[in-house]
């Protein structure tokens, strides 16, 4: 009987992706000891996953995650892996010790012609000059195959995704997204901790998690969780109702903090923020108490951990 394949959203989270990228090399190559290489910042010679294959001997496996989507939330076919950036990579993985026989580039792009073409240019390249060793691409569109050959990795990686049976687990992912969003800290740490570009980066950043389901990561600006949607498509009307009061109290606590700055009111002072005006002060910290206790009630109900 032939089997029913899906299609499945790549990782939000690029530690995940190397994660996802470390079980299909134990499983592809039957791996049981793969594993990540190095840590975020060091050089790693064009690897992030590495393994030995009794069959194929070293094999290594860098990691692209893209964070471009077109409207159906879908990676652009080849995004920003370029020519460049493929044959830059391949460079670094030859200084990899010990020696690979089998560099892989995997991907969240789909399947591009392009890529494959100069995969291949690479193969015969490095065949032409004696090198025994060999580089492959895997595409989202792979991984997908690999997922859906191997249902332990599927349900081991996508747990949560599989689980979601209707509406109820839609409204804890959209709640359990906002709730990372005020984890960080403009919601935890005393607000002359912070500085006034920071902060405001913090909430404008929040409102967007609120409003629309994705958080950005605050260092490289790119998506790394995005739920089925902001509080608008929240099926608990209790739920919605309250999200719509801290969307309220975001959009004042930004003017204020905006209009603060503009009026000299907030000050940058060895870098943090400092004010002139304590009513000010006492205005800010109150809103964002209010969003902090409102949310809270929330995810009390829910049965989710407070922030």
């Amino acid at each position: 009987m032939p089997t029913v394949s899906q299609f499945i959203q790549p990782p939000l989270y690029w530690q995940q992706f190397e994660d996802l990228a470390l079980g299909m090399l134990s499983e592809a190559y039957s791996i049981p000891d793969a594993q990540q290489y190095g840590r975020p910042g060091q050089a790693q010679n064009g690897v992030d996953v590495f393994g030995r294959s009794k069959r194929y001997g070293w094999i290594g496996v860098q990691c692209k995650r893209l964070s471009d989507l077109d409207k159906d939330g879908i990676p652009y076919p080849g995004g920003p892996i370029t020519r460049k950036f493929l044959r830059s990579a391949a460079k670094e993985a030859l200084a990899f010790q010990p020696s690979l026989s089998i560099w892989i580039l995997v991907t969240t792009a789909r399947r591009d012609t392009g890529v494959q073409g100069w995969v291949n240019q690479l193969n015969d390249e490095w065949a032409n000059a004696n090198l025994d060793r060999r580089a492959i691409v895997w595409s989202w569109d792979e991984c997908i195959a690999y997922l859906n050959s191997f249902p332990e990795l599927q349900r081991w990686y996508y747990n949560d995704v599989i689980q979601v049976r209707g509406t109820a687990d839609l409204d804890e992912l959209i709640l359990r997204t906002i709730a990372l969003a005020f984890s960080r800290p403009a919601f935890e740490v005393p607000l002359h901790c912070e500085s006034p570009a920071e902060f405001l980066q913090a909430i404008s950043d929040t409102q967007r998690a609120v409003r629309t389901g994705e958080l950005l990561d605050r260092e490289s600006r790119h998506v790394i969780r995005k739920s089925v949607g902001g509080w608008r498509d929240l099926d608990d009307k209790d739920a919605r109702e309250g999200l719509s009061f801290i969307d309220k109290r975001l959009r004042q606590l930004r003017s204020k903090l905006e209009q603060g700055r503009k009026d000299k009111k907030i000050r940058e002072v060895h870098g943090f923020l400092d004010f002139t005006d304590s009513v000010l002060a006492h205005d800010l910290e109150k809103l964002r108490k209010e969003c902090i206790e409102a949310l809270n009630d929330i995810l009390s109900r829910w049965n989710l951990p407070v922030v």
